[in-house]
């Protein structure tokens, strides 16, 4: 090997994130083909990828086996202690290298994490996180702090210099609020900052050429403030010993988006965060995040450095997967998915429909809402708890921003398992929360920041729908039954709840109430005052669409007959009967 000199190479970084379980696509609630998505069509792109750069490595970022319906039947009647999980069975023929745990990876339970990796042929990492000792042994003989890929580059004289790759994972530490039933005296989980140094630090200490951080977090958006216990990627990159940084979680693409533009020193052209090249793959397989580390070795010194890179998100085609050994290898699990939606559970009188249920009472809220109160009435029981009125809070999933948008809509007539996913697509469980009637504003009042404000309006008598920000996802627009009210959108951001009342009778501030809801909001998801854990006061451990199951199976000929309560409204001006 020669003493003086350089060889340059390209390291392509490939990255999958937030595919939550969408292997095809194919929407099987609404039983048709949706191009644009799936790990099946991003295989297409890894292929690509690999043949364009043969020095690659392919990295998953958490939130994999979570979030379609191919995954609730996994979880429901998939054999996954003795057989080899379908998204894992398609990963390593795709041949990763290296996986990272996402928030949505314990939404199962340990023991089911642990089976599902079982047969993982790349490491499984996180670097925050950490095992106790009556964690599952499969999962502390599975889970490493750092994932190793070894490889070895010719130059053109037919020298082969080694490369070492360490890649780091960490995920937000608000799992052990989201999953406490799960986690608990099982994990625990260190901040992501402070967690994500001391690995690099060590990757650095064992001989890593190359360090690459697999963030399952994003930023925070729309402010030029960087600081957020959830949306870590800012201060991330201000690490001194990595290379590239991986983000995910937020579902966004980076570079290609602007919401990250207002914080400081990031570049989403160039697809760069303080300086460090940064990629966000999107949602469900729709694209593949590509960072091209420009790779420099002095012969001198016999040590690697990055001398340039260029990043890029990679949006799959229409055309879709086209392989037909992958194809293969999920056929028995489409199948069996197509089949499992199908499944007939129960009746409806009333259609049941989410499309309006931005600005005004939707038949789909409610219908989860009666649920939740259903199973909340017997913990209460099973707690012996004292008697106090019972509400229910739900948002809506997959509302519409607009007249012409789709939403999820089931029509009166016969109730599917696959109906029941499509109305509650998180796999959340079912929390009881007590408040008083302050709290119980400042809840609907967070709730009511999802309405524009009519100063911010075109002049004249404005569509419902143009009262909808945008910018504040469906999920978190609670609204609670039980109680009656109305959003004033004339009022300023934490005035606009009036007329609040129950049974007749104004909501005092000392008033208490139970209310119903799911694990994510009660524990802090969406920030919502009052709401982080220290309220709960029962636990359900089922998931809340087995609890629509069970609620409709509980009905008198399994069929919902409930009316629809206009219970709360949107005041101020008239929506100009465009609805």
């Amino acid at each position: 090997m020669p003493k003086q000199g350089s060889h340059t190479t390209t390291l392509r970084i490939m990255e999958t994130s937030d595919v939550h379980g969408q292997l095809l696509s194919y929407d099987y609630f609404a039983q048709a083909e949706q191009p644009g998505m799936g790990l099946l069509a991003t295989a297409e792109l890894i292929q690509q990828a690999r043949a364009e750069q043969p020095l690659h490595v392919l990295i998953e970022n958490g939130d994999l086996i979570q979030g379609s319906a191919l995954t609730d039947w996994a979880v429901a009647e998939f054999p996954i202690t003795s057989s080899t999980h379908p998204v894992i069975r398609l990963l390593n023929a795709l041949q990763y290298d290296v996986a990272n745990l996402g928030n949505h990876e314990f939404n199962f339970g340990l023991d089911y994490l642990a089976h599902t990796y079982r047969d993982a042929e790349f490491p499984v990492i996180s670097s925050n996180l950490n095992l106790l000792q009556n964690a599952p042994d499969e999962l502390h003989q599975r889970l490493r702090k750092i994932g190793w890929v070894k490889r070895e580059v010719t130059t053109d004289a037919g020298q082969s210099i080694p490369l070492e790759i360490a890649v780091i994972g960490v995920l937000p530490p608000q799992i052990m609020q989201w999953d406490q039933q799960h986690l608990e005296h099982q994990v625990t989980v260190n901040d992501m900052l402070t967690s994500a140094q001391a690995a690099a630090l060590q990757a650095r200490e064992q001989g890593a050429d190359v360090v690459v951080l697999a963030a399952h977090t994003g930023m925070p958006k729309d402010t030029a403030n960087p600081e957020n216990k959830e949306q870590t990627g800012w201060l991330l990159a201000g690490i001194s010993d990595i290379d590239a940084i991986l983000l995910g979680h937020q579902h966004e693409i980076f570079p290609g988006t602007e919401v990250y533009d207002l914080l400081p020193e990031v570049d989403s052209s160039k697809g760069t965060v303080r300086g460090v090249p940064a990629v966000q793959p999107g949602v469900y397989g729709s694209h593949l995040g590509l960072i091209d580390l420009q790779l420099t070795y002095d012969f001198a010194e016999q040590r690697w450095q990055v001398s340039d890179f260029v990043v890029e998100s990679r949006p799959v085609t229409e055309q879709g997967a086209t392989n037909p050994r992958l194809l293969e290898l999920v056929a028995d699990a489409h199948q069996a998915t197509l089949q499992f939606v199908e499944q007939p559970v129960g009746q409806t009188a009333q259609p049941l429909s989410y499309k309006t249920a931005r600005w005004r009472p939707s038949s789909a809220v409610q219908f989860v809402q009666r649920a939740q109160a259903w199973q909340a009435e017997q913990l209460i029981k099973a707690n012996d708890l004292p008697s106090l009125p019972l509400l229910s809070a739900a948002a809506p999933f997959d509302a519409a921003y607009a007249a012409e948008e789709s939403a999820t809509h089931i029509a009166a007539g016969e109730i599917t398992r696959g109906a029941i996913g499509d109305l509650y697509r998180y796999p959340n469980t079912l929390d009881v929360v007590k408040v008083n009637g302050a709290q119980l504003r400042a809840w609907l009042e967070r709730s009511a920041e999802s309405f524009t404000s009519v100063a911010n309006l075109d002049e004249g008598d404005p569509s419902c729908w143009e009262l909808i920000d945008r910018d504040v996802p469906h999920y978190n627009f609670d609204t609670i039954l039980g109680v009656s009210y109305a959003i004033d959108v004339r009022k300023a951001v934490g005035q606009r709840i009036v007329e609040l009342s129950y049974a007749g009778q104004v909501v005092s501030d000392d008033q208490e109430f139970y209310v119903a809801t799911n694990n994510y909001r009660a524990n802090g998801g969406g920030n919502f005052p009052h709401l982080d854990g220290q309220t709960v006061v029962a636990r359900g451990a089922d998931m809340l669409a087995d609890v629509l199951l069970g609620y409709i199976g509980s009905l008198p000929e399994r069929r919902y007959t409930k009316d629809l309560e206009q219970h709360w409204k949107v005041i101020g001006i008239g929506c100009g009967g465009r609805i």
